[in-house]
């Protein structure tokens, strides 16, 4: 038996009432943290994020400038170029007749301007070595292997590498913009959890994304570059926290011992200003094609392994929805720089259904279907089967082959 419709019906109307009830509470605290934002008090902010800092249960931001300030976009160069790249990857399957895996990047250049054009190319890789399949400590003989959240991180590092060397091809004339999907901060994407295997992190982290980072920030001295990366529909709270320690009623904001006993949205600054995303404050706040004060992030990963770039965002309407931006420090403090950046971003929104084009084409070019998935599988069955190699799989996944009854 399938999902029992009429069951679920019911617990979805009882969860649309619950919202419904919650409504105009949510509507009043959005309020006040939006007075907060708009009136904000910088230096007692900072003054007690620093007495706070060793016990507060969040991530904070530092606010590079106003908080509540907006900024409409500046004029974009007549000829710009935006390159975007995309990755995909069909991860290790013990399913499959041989261990292996295999990362599809993407890249879109659109030039725009006087001589328009476009490049558009993707570039699988396969890894199947022991050396490829596993990352491994030199010092202690660890190994950590390359599949789940770990490849998903070895992509970002390929997605990136992919970008500074396209942009390394480039005529170094033209302003332009390297750009890519998500956040720039790799424990976003599922690495927390190897905090405690630094021969990960530095593999993945300092000695690839960073590095990569870095190698742009050297283009970037030679030619007019920016660097950032958007996130659609962010889920981000940073700056609402912000507001929630302006909130808070005490002299310094220690959560856990002096809040941690409250129930759920009891505290006192969930009452306040709690349970708000970021996109919904600038949501009121910034008009089509504004962005934020820019932020910088605090990230104990950043920090340890960047290099010393830090990663900063800012929030932009495109007209379409609230999107989060992020640059790397050095693109943060350059006024040209972020300028383009933000005049880019918009100006691909608009190209675009509402996101950027360039990162759809870098998209296009990465995506692995279903159908790319299961030839995969029979290539590399088929390539085995002709060496005369054995092919086995599961029982498992013959049966999804089949047609039953």
């Amino acid at each position: 038996m399938g999902l029992d419709l009429g069951l679920t019906t019911l617990q979805i109307d009882r969860m649309a009432d619950e919202v419904s009830a919650r409504q105009s509470d949510y509507d009043e605290r959005l309020g006040r943290a939006i007075d907060t934002l708009r009136n904000f008090d910088t230096h007692g902010y900072l003054d007690k994020l620093d007495r706070s800092r060793p016990t507060l249960a969040w991530n904070l931001p530092e606010p590079m400038d106003d908080p509540g300030a907006r900024y409409s976009p500046p004029t974009l160069p007549p000829d710009h170029r935006v390159v975007a790249a995309d990755g995909s990857h069909i991860d290790v399957d013990r399913h499959l007749a041989a261990r292996c895996f295999l990362i599809n990047i993407g890249v879109a250049a659109l030039t725009y301007g006087s001589a328009p054009d476009a490049g558009l190319y993707s570039r699988p890789r396969l890894y199947a070595g022991d050396d490829e399949l596993a990352i491994r400590d030199p010092a202690s003989g660890r190994e950590e292997q390359i599949q789940g959240a770990v490849l998903g991180a070895k992509r970002a590092v390929e997605e990136i590498r992919a970008l500074a060397e396209a942009v390394r091809e480039m005529p170094p004339e033209t302003p332009t913009l390297a750009l890519m999907d998500g956040t720039l901060v790799m424990m976003g994407i599922g690495l927390l959890r190897y905090g405690n295997r630094q021969f990960v992190l530095k593999h993945l982290v300092e000695d690839g994304f960073a590095q990569a980072l870095a190698e742009l920030r050297e283009l970037a001295r030679h030619r007019s570059l920016a660097v950032s990366s958007y996130v659609s529909l962010p889920n981000s709270a940073e700056v609402a926290n912000a507001t929630r320690l302006l909130a808070c009623p005490y002299e310094v904001a220690a959560c856990e011992p002096t809040c941690g006993g409250l129930p759920a949205r009891k505290r006192p600054c969930d009452v306040a200003v709690g349970g708000l995303r970021d996109r919904r404050l600038f949501a009121e706040v910034l008009a089509e094609g504004e962005r934020s004060a820019v932020f910088r992030g605090s990230y104990r990963m950043v920090d340890d392994y960047y290099r010393g770039q830090r990663v900063c965002f800012f929030y932009v309407n495109t007209g379409e929805e609230i999107g989060r931006v992020e640059v790397p420090s050095w693109v943060a403090e350059d006024e040209a720089a972020l300028g383009m950046a933000h005049a880019m971003i918009v100006d691909q929104c608009g190209k675009g259904p509402g996101y950027p084009t360039a990162l759809m084409e870098a998209h296009e070019q990465a995506v692995v279907t279903g159908p790319d998935r299961r030839m995969f599988a029979e290539l590399v069955e088929n390539a085995l089967q002709n060496r005369g190699l054995p092919v086995s799989t599961s029982e498992k996944n013959r049966s999804k082959r089949l047609r039953w009854v």
